[in-house]
């Protein structure tokens, strides 16, 4: 049987790339099977961090096109819908200092209503808006918004509508992420990434962090590819907090590794979760993915942007995690091996319609 035309492509990508590795404070095992998963699936690039009992141990980039960070600083990636977590820890934060309560209906932050952008992604493009009803509005709280319960769609290029009311069932959605992004600066006072800078990731030291792109995140990001290889990639000069994060393993590891140290905040991530899958034991917090295992609870999350794939899990009970960020539309099929390593056992969160 000839071989297709995208697999042609990949195979000569891959003959043509030499194969590298590089890692942190130790080239262990984890870094021999990432780079053996790479070559396996066709993936340029892989940056991982490994943390173990809440601290980071190791981080660790594989490529196969010499695609090799410079001795100071790590690559950068799209970790796409790994913004989420990180946007939901600054909302906690506001929550925790009074300064937005969870349990309050977002329109009353809003008085004059909420402009709905439709086109967030064509950021060339004048935008597209639309006027949401107040009406509409009235039940929609931040707690809604983070637990995937708002009842807004992922994303609408018409008139925003709900596709079932408020609070009642689950449905991920980028468009409850991108109100509440709204709300925020609205309480605030600032534009959604400085925001976020002066929050979260100067007191953190994410130093190679950014919710929008610049000339310094360009020189040291990963290009994108699809699925047969080719280059692919949004360009965010725009912050949207549910798609744009640029990050690298090492700075999300060092959230992560705030979040699990920050008793309040993890309580109120995790307490009282909202059923995502029964049948596979799934729940969502306040910004997370929940599973709950043989070590206890994991927090999980995936992300998902044209040219990137990204998962991160970790265990609140032993603060043993990784962080998975590829250059590759084929990413997620090194994130189960590469989880199983650090935290052995049955993953349902594998299982879970959105990551097929």
């Amino acid at each position: 049987m000839p071989i297709s035309s995208r697999w042609s492509t990949l195979l000569l990508l891959m003959a043509a790339c030499p194969l590298l590795a590089s890692g942190g404070k130790s080239a262990n095992d984890l870094s021999a099977l990432a780079l053996r998963l790479a070559q396996k699936h066709g993936i340029r690039a892989v940056g991982f961090a490994v943390l173990s009992g809440h601290a980071i141990s190791q981080t660790g980039f594989v490529s196969c096109c010499e695609q090799k960070p410079s001795p100071d600083s790590d690559p950068v990636f799209q970790a796409a819908s790994l913004g989420k977590p990180v946007f939901a820890y600054g909302i906690l934060k506001l929550a925790k200092d009074g300064r937005l309560d969870l349990d309050r209906p977002l329109l009353s932050y809003l008085p004059d209503g909420y402009l709905h952008r439709r086109n967030p992604f064509a950021i060339r493009q004048a935008p597209t808006t639309d006027l949401v009803a107040a009406s509409d509005l009235s039940l929609v709280t931040a707690r809604m918004v983070l637990s995937h319960t708002s009842g807004l769609p992922n994303w609408s290029n018409e008139n925003l509508s709900f596709a079932f009311r408020p609070g009642t069932s689950w449905g991920y959605s980028g468009e409850g992420f991108m109100l509440l992004q709204k709300v925020a600066e609205r309480i605030t006072g600032e534009a959604i990434d400085r925001l976020m800078r002066r929050l979260i990731f100067e007191p953190l030291k994410m130093t190679s962090s950014e919710f929008r792109w610049s000339p310094a995140v360009s020189a040291r990001l990963i290009p994108g590819t699809s699925v047969s290889g080719q280059p692919r990639q949004l360009r965010f000069p725009e912050p949207i907090v549910p798609s744009s994060l640029y990050t690298t393993a090492g700075d999300y590891a060092r959230f992560i590794t705030a979040l699990l140290a920050d008793a309040e905040i993890l309580r109120l991530t995790t307490t009282a979760p909202v059923t995502v899958d029964g049948r596979l034991g799934l729940e969502w917090g306040l910004g997370w993915g929940l599973e709950r295992g043989g070590d206890g609870l994991n927090l999980w999350h995936w992300g998902s942007n044209p040219g990137y794939r990204s998962f991160v899990m970790v265990s609140v009970k032993s603060g043993n995690g990784i962080v998975i960020l590829t250059d590759s539309e084929r990413g997620l099929a090194v994130a189960e091996p590469l989880v199983d390593t650090v935290l052995p056992g049955h993953h349902n969160a594998f299982r879970f319609q959105m990551l097929r």
